[in-house]
């Protein structure tokens, strides 16, 4: 037997297709809108205990008459606080509402006795005239900053039937209290036609016609029309004591016997984060206590609780703290009546449907449960039994999401109008789910639900146009069918902080009926379509929809392309970050020694011993890079080859790594448009994902790579994970078989100090430390102790230094360290110091330091050396021989091919004698040059050094000292000779000036150019050139190309600086002329026109390049508002008083969310102008 089904519509107790209101206004006089606010009123028992104690404290101050008068009404956005203070202001003063009271509409409603016996007693023993007003849309009728005594003011004199200006309201006292106001009434209709009542709103017409009648009545005091107007000059003015007084001093007038209640909503907002603001609210709460006696009451609304409002005001909080004390009854409504009011409102059920969805829940409890389940970083109402049954066919966590939805949209930019309170509007959305043509839920079947994309159909008004448009789009664009409903989800969750917008939450919010399978599958597809077509982005927060500013960021994004270099830089940054820490081993546990880095051919990191890495496309092209790498390893045997595969993936990720890196090089310096900075840090989350997996791909492809050495592989192993720990244990592998001769001079270097200490202080070599004799620097000769200076580690330090004399060159410490750290030694700067040290002790060396000859190792001048470690470095060595004939002939032969000349005799005190006048000589050129190098901050300082220092040896020292320093430095003397010469050649003043402007064009002209954004790429080469050229030590050599370079950032500085000038010229050209035909500039002095002139001719005048460049383009971008201040400034000098300012930014210092605060600020600015211009002013707008 088939079952018939039930449509939704059938389900509930009251007509769904009854007029709701979606927003609830407290000024609103329509009584029948008021009567069906009343009647569809809920009050739940919390909303009825604040009731009752609010009315039992306000009926009781007749007899105990107490200063606490004030109620403070707060809740969340949409939590019922206006209707809370409506229906508490209607009922106080019982107004009459569609021909019936308000207060008893009210007390029926509430169901409450205690509540209709207070309220009854009130209404017959306290009398009550209520004003009841919305701050955010009654404001703004004299001045964007009027204060809250100002505006209550008004609406309380509006309310008895005075102008609400103060001028005119003050006028009609004056004349009240004298008996004149009737009078004042009747001339104004013999002189005008018309009734003042009718026409003293009218401000602007108003106050002059008001002079006129007072002068046709009193022409003695008002001897011309326009005398009371111009007396006037808006002098009336209120403060918070003065409106406690007039309260009375009214009231007792024109309502003679009623207390009075002010009813503010919104004031929360309107003091919210100024001080002043919230001082004027306390003063004008203890002024009406003070002077009322609890006859005047103030009730006020707020989305913040007091506590919180005052607590976040710095300023002030002894007297703020005070205002707590002044709002003695606090009422906040909690979020937790808005279902119960709208499930009464509108989704109340009848009883057979309470059993039927009672029986569908019991059916399908675990399915809908585990279906609908959202994460979020709060709590969620729980889907009970009771809750369902309830709100059908909406589920509990829905509420929650459409309140912040709904609170999101109403202060989101680009809203078409004010959406409403969220209660309301969560009413008012519950009822157009069920009956609204785009959702129509009504009609469909028992089991259905409702869906966040249907909320969506119903606010998508609110939200900005280009949103809905992108949405709208994609059922034609897209073809997944859910791709659509999944944007709207998306867009609506990104109001909902605290739900995360994962692919399971908006299955969940998608979820269509009771008994349903999960959508969980077809959403993530859709989600894929999404993103890939870039509809929707994936960020750290979930998805969401794009801006426009991030489409156009995405297509600029989309239009960026590697070139082969830029991809090979990215590579290398990568594989650089995997040699930190730098993979290193431990040989033979006392040298730890470093592998080295080249990438394609260049070294990238320094080291003992080099890895060459090379990468190539996956496939093929590995292939044969592998084997090309192998018979390289068999021919250069001293490095260790290591191949890479470049999968697809690794390569799309450069290409994204790349693409975030030149975005962020752009736009990081671009401050244009509100969404910049946050796609800033959003590109800076896509640069570190793109880098983070850049690294694990290539770390992977690293691992999976192979790795020879002299032919043989040492690929990594399937359990190796880190790239410099496996390059560490291939460098621990192949050591032994580079530096096969470390062992020979394998040393710690605790024992090596010891040993280098011992040598300065022994008397023999008998009881050296060990280090002596574990690397055979000691042999036995006769029954003494000698070093072994014929074999080992002694005589490869010996052959080096006799081989660098032998060329006519030095040994310097530096070249010894060096040559001896290479393979296949690896010997530690210590041992060979030590090594060095040794044969100086043997008597086979001798050593020049700072221009002194050392012959041995017992001198100050020697300790000092071998134990400072620059010194050493620069100190040079020589064999210790007598002058022989042959060391006269060598030092003859480099004279002749040092200085071009012959020695006269082949004797050595003739050959010292020619020597040191020929040195002398060239001494004061080669030290003029370093001093040149010194001065001008030049590079090339060290060779000069060092040949002086040679120099000053055979100058001060002995004859065979002199000899044998110039037959092992005569080669170094040569070429610092010959370097003086061309340096005095080539560094003439000019060229020293053209050298300084390099200098300056690199380090000051490139450092702004290299943070624009459209500089070529041309010219960051020719940059990156000149910074090498001017570090070379042959500089000089280069001139001609340094001066290109220079040239090339010269002029595009320059062609910059003109269009910044120019630009500014323009400007204040442009502003100048503005300026000198504004009515009234030939009226004033030349004094005054040549100081309010004075920026505008300082900005046409054509600075010097010392300028710079952004200060120019400031003070271009400063001229419209100096332009403002300056015609501000002669028309007040033109005319004087008569000017008045009126800033139209202070009319929206709150912002504007409705329509209704749109008008009442426009007419605000309206109205005040009209005063103004009724009063004679001009006004200047800002």
């Amino acid at each position: 037997m088939m079952t018939t089904p039930t449509p939704i519509k059938t389900l509930f107790a009251n007509d769904i297709h009854r007029r709701i209101e979606e927003v609830i206004k407290v000024d609103q006089t329509d009584e029948e809108i008021i009567r069906d606010e009343i009647n569809e009123y809920v009050v739940t028992d919390a909303i009825r205990s604040h009731y009752t104690g609010i009315f039992d404290a306000y009926s009781e101050t007749p007899n105990k008459p107490h200063e606490g008068i004030a109620i403070w009404v707060s809740g969340f956005f949409g939590s019922g606080k206006s209707s809370f203070a409506k229906m508490l202001g209607l009922s106080v003063a019982n107004r009459t509402v569609a021909g019936e009271s308000a207060a008893e509409r009210f007390a029926e409603r509430a169901g409450d006795m205690k509540l209709s016996v207070l309220l009854k007693a009130i209404n017959e023993n306290i009398p009550t005239h209520a004003v009841i007003f919305d701050v955010s849309t009654d404001r703004g009728i004299r001045s964007g900053n009027q204060t809250l005594t100002e505006i209550m003011y008004g609406l309380f004199l509006q309310s008895l039937g005075y102008a609400k200006d103060l001028d005119l309201s003050e006028l009609e006292i004056g004349l009240e209290e004298k008996g004149r106001l009737d009078r004042f009434e009747e001339e104004y209709k013999q002189l005008f036609k018309k009734d003042w009542a009718a026409e003293k709103g009218k401000v602007a017409f108003a106050l002059s016609e008001a002079s006129r009648v007072l002068h046709s009545l009193d022409p003695d005091t008002y001897p011309m029309a326009d005398s009371w107007v111009k007396a006037v000059k808006n002098k009336a003015d209120i403060t918070p004591g003065k409106l406690a007084e007039r309260a009375g001093e009214l009231m007792r007038r024109r309502k003679p016997g009623l207390s009075l209640m002010f009813v503010i909503d919104e004031v929360g907002q309107f003091v919210a984060r100024d001080v002043q603001k919230m001082l004027d609210l306390q003063a004008i709460v203890q002024s009406l206590g003070v002077k009322g006696r609890g006859k005047h009451w103030v009730v006020v609304t707020s989305q913040e609780k007091l506590g919180e409002l005052v607590s976040g005001l710095d300023d002030k909080k002894i007297e703020l703290a005070r205002l707590m004390d002044r709002f003695p009854l606090q009422v906040h409504l909690e979020p937790s009546d808005i279902s119960e009011v709208t499930s009464r409102r509108v989704l109340s059920k009848n009883a057979a449907a309470q059993t039927a969805l009672g029986k569908l829940f019991d059916g399908h409890r675990g399915r809908l449960t585990e279906h609908t389940r959202l994460t979020a970083d709060v709590k969620l109402p729980e889907l009970s039994r009771e809750a369902f049954i309830d709100l059908y066919p909406l589920l509990p966590f829905q509420i929650d999401l459409i309140i912040q939805v709904v609170s999101g949209l109403r202060t989101q930019g680009g809203g078409s109008k004010h959406v409403g309170g969220a209660n309301r509007t969560i009413i008012k959305l519950a009822q157009q789910l069920l009956i609204n043509p785009a959702v129509n839920l009504a009609d469909r079947q028992l089991g259905d639900l409702v869906r966040l994309d249907h909320v969506y159909d119903l606010v998508e008004g609110n939200i900005g146009s280009e949103v809905r448009a992108k949405i709208a789009a994609i059922s034609k664009e897209l073809n997944h069918p859910l791709s659509q409903p999944v944007a709207k989800v998306i867009c609506l969750l990104q109001y909902v902080k605290s739900v995360h917008r994962s692919a399971e939450n908006i299955a969940a919010a998608l979820h269509q009926s009771v008994d349903g399978d999960s959508q969980l599958a077809s959403v993530k597809e859709a989600l894929q379509e999404l993103v890939s077509t870039h509809k929707v982005r994936q960020g750290d927060d979930g998805y969401r929809i794009p801006t426009p500013a991030e489409d156009d960021w995405e297509r600029l994004r989309n239009g960026i392309s590697p070139k082969p270099g830029d991809s090979h830089r990215l590579y290398s940054e990568v594989l650089s970050a995997f040699w930190q820490p730098q993979p290193s081993h431990t040989l033979f546990d006392t040298k730890t020694f470093k592998a080295g880095l080249a990438i394609h051919g260049r070294e990238v990191t320094g080291g003992d011993m080099l890895f060459q890495v090379h990468l190539a496309e996956d496939g093929r092209d590995f292939d044969a890079l592998a084997d090309e790498l192998r018979t390289r390893s068999q021919q250069e045997r001293k490095h260790v080859f290591w191949a890479i595969g470049l999968t697809d993936t690794i390569d799309r990720e450069t290409v994204e790594l790349f693409r975030s890196k030149e975005m962020l090089a752009r736009k990081e310096r671009e401050t244009r448009g509100e969404d910049t900075p946050s796609l800033i840090a959003e590109e800076r989350v896509r640069l570190r994902r793109h880098s983070d997996e850049l690294r694990r791909l290539l770390r992977a492809a690293c691992l999976s790579g192979r790795i020879y050495f002299r032919g043989n592989d040492r690929s990594p192993s399937d359990r190796a994970v880190d790239v410099s720990k496996t390059a560490a244990e291939v460098l621990g592998q192949v050591l032994p078989e580079v530096f096969d001769r470390f062992k020979e001079a394998s040393a710690k270097a605790a024992d090596v100090k010891k040993g280098t200490d011992a040598l300065f202080t022994a008397e023999n070599l008998q009881g050296l430390p060990s280090v002596f004799g574990n690397i055979g620097l000691l042999r036995d000769e006769k029954g003494k102790t000698v070093f072994r200076t014929e074999s080992g580690a002694l005589k490869e330090v010996l052959d080096r230094i006799e081989e660098r004399a032998n060329y006519g060159d030095t040994a310097s410490g530096r070249y010894l360290t060096d040559e001896f750290a290479k393979e296949p030694f690896g010997w530690d700067f210590e041992v060979v110091r030590l090594l060095v040290l040794s044969l100086l002790r043997a008597g086979k060396v001798e050593a020049t330091s700072k221009g002194q000859t050392l012959d041995t190792v017992t001198g100050v001048e020697a300790r000092e050396t071998f134990s400072n470690n620059n010194l050493f470095r620069q100190a040079s060595f020589r064999p210790k021989k007598g002058i022989e004939f042959e060391e006269l002939v060598k030092a003859s032969e480099a004279f002749r091919d040092t200085f071009g000349s012959e020695v006269k005799e082949l004797n050595a005190g003739a050959i010292v004698s020619e020597l040191r006048k020929a040195i002398a000589r060239n001494e004061d050129s080669v030290s003029a040059a370093l001093a040149t190098l010194n001065s001008q901050r030049l590079p090339g300082q060290v060779m000069l050094d060092d040949a002086i220092g040679q120099m000053k040896a055979i100058l001060r020292g002995s004859e065979d000292n002199a000899i044998a320093t110039f037959n092992t430095s005569h080669r170094a003397i040569k070429d610092a000779v010959k370097r003086a010469v061309e340096l005095e050649q080539m560094l003439t003043e000019p060229r020293l000036h053209d050298l300084e402007r390099a200098r300056k064009a690199q380090g000051g002209l490139w450092s702004f150019l290299s943070q624009e954004s459209d500089i070529a790429h041309e010219l960051r080469t020719r940059a990156s050139s000149l910074e090498d050229l001017l570090a070379r030590e042959t500089f000089f050599k280069e001139l001609p190309s340094i001066e290109q370079h220079t040239k090339a950032i010269e002029t595009e500085y320059s062609h910059r600086f003109d269009k910044a000038i120019n630009a500014r010229v323009d400007a204040y050209s442009k502003a100048f002329d503005k300026l000198v035909k504004v009515p009234g500039w030939t009226e004033i002095d030349e004094d005054q026109r040549r100081r309010i002139a004075e920026p505008f001719e300082r900005g046409q005048k054509r600075d010097p390049e010392g300028v710079p460049i952004p200060q120019l383009r400031a003070d271009h971008d400063a001229c419209e508002g100096r332009l403002r201040a300056a015609t501000t400034e002669l028309r007040r000098i033109i005319d004087g008083e008569r000017v008045v300012t009126v800033s139209v930014g202070s009319y929206f210092a709150e912002g504007i969310e409705t329509e209704e605060q749109l008008k009442a600020a426009l007419d605000g600015i309206r109205e005040e102008c009209s005063r103004l211009i009724g009063a004679g002013k001009k006004i200047i707008v800002q």
